[in-house]
């Protein structure tokens, strides 16, 4: 007997189903590398106050959050320092750099002042308080006592670094000593928090990939040297397949929060829904094509709100734009298989 040869569409739903296997585990993968190295530094009187403002949020480098504020701009903060307060509007650069300071303690020109902002919510009209205030001062008010420190906190002021997940970042008191523990490197934190996220919005596209490769090779298995026409019902029936492949590997793979079992199934269903679109896009049925669309974004968007709330319906906006973007892929693949050969 001849063995039969799979056609070239059959090879490219299996390459699509393992791209699909990939990104499904795409989050579980940026989470493994989500260990960073935080170190313990011990910080005395005066010394490294930068590194206390890296610790600890009741701290805040305000020469950092100054950085692209025009010098001319900057009078304001020059004037609370030196006469202790400050009085008046602002430029709208300085407003904004100052919009979010609300610590108890900041590091001007390397020193330590205690810190209060008033802000006028409809104007620029800001009164600055500072008054210079020595290291011990800030330390043994901000400072945690060790005993009570979590297990990863303790390792890091013993051993000087510790790599974990998630360390509570602060600053601890050990008898008569200080340690600011932070992480080694912010580079490192913002790109684990984006492979996360890139992750996270990757796992639906792969699912939503994986139902369609398992959808159209569904319709292929009998005999996989031969091509058969994908028409909209099919493709309907294939993009559906997203929900339930989203449950399941939600069920399997992931915590058991609501807001998971909605997003991650409807999310996959705007990228698999790009199928149908394919085949609408061949037959030239751009009103149905349209019509398709919106329904899918307002079924999404509303089942979101109903079940998750405002917040869930603006999360989802990002899952719709991610959905649609990769849904190109199949669309291409409806395109290919609404053809006769």
């Amino acid at each position: 007997m001849q063995r039969s040869v799979p056609t070239r569409r059959t090879l490219a739903l299996v390459g699509l189903l393992v791209v699909g296997v990939a990104c499904s585990f795409a989050f579980h993968a940026a989470l493994a590398g989500t260990e960073i190295t935080y170190d313990a530094t011990q910080v005395g009187s005066g010394e490294d106050p930068a590194r206390v403002a890296a610790a600890d949020s009741d701290v805040v480098a305000l020469d950092r959050r100054l950085d692209g504020v025009p010098a001319e701009d900057r009078r304001p903060v020059r004037r609370a320092a030196s006469d202790g307060t400050f009085e008046g509007n602002v430029t709208p650069d300085l407003d904004v750099a100052l919009d979010d300071v609300e610590a108890a303690y900041v590091v001007y020109e390397g020193s330590y002042y205690r810190w209060n902002r008033t802000a006028d919510a409809e104007t620029t009209f800001l009164r600055i308080e500072m008054a210079r205030t020595d290291a011990a001062a800030v330390l043994d008010d901000v400072a945690e006592p060790y005993g009570t420190a979590p297990p990863d906190v303790k390792t890091a002021v013993e051993s000087g670094s510790v790599t974990a997940d998630s360390v509570d970042r602060g600053v601890y008191r050990r008898g008569d000593a200080y340690y600011a523990v932070a992480p080694e490197s912010g580079a490192a934190v913002a790109t684990t928090l984006l492979g996360g996220f890139a992750g996270y919005l990757l796992t639906p596209v792969g699912r939503g990939y994986v139902a369609v490769a398992l959808g159209l090779l569904a319709y292929r298995y009998r005999d996989p040297s031969a091509d058969r026409v994908l028409t909209v019902r099919r493709a309907i029936a294939v993009a559906a397949l997203a929900v339930p492949v989203a449950l399941v590997g939600t069920a399997l793979f992931e915590s058991g929060s609501v807001s998971r079992f909605v997003r991650g199934p409807t999310s996959s269903l705007v990228v698999a829904t790009g199928v149908v679109a394919g085949v609408l896009v061949h037959q030239r049925r751009w009103a149905r094509l349209v019509g398709v669309t919106v329904g899918v974004v307002a079924l999404v968007v509303g089942v979101n709100a109903l079940a998750l709330g405002p917040f869930g319906a603006l999360v989802s906006v990002v899952s719709v734009l991610v959905g649609l973007a990769a849904g190109v892929v199949p669309l291409a693949y409806g395109v290919a298989f609404a053809r006769a050969s």
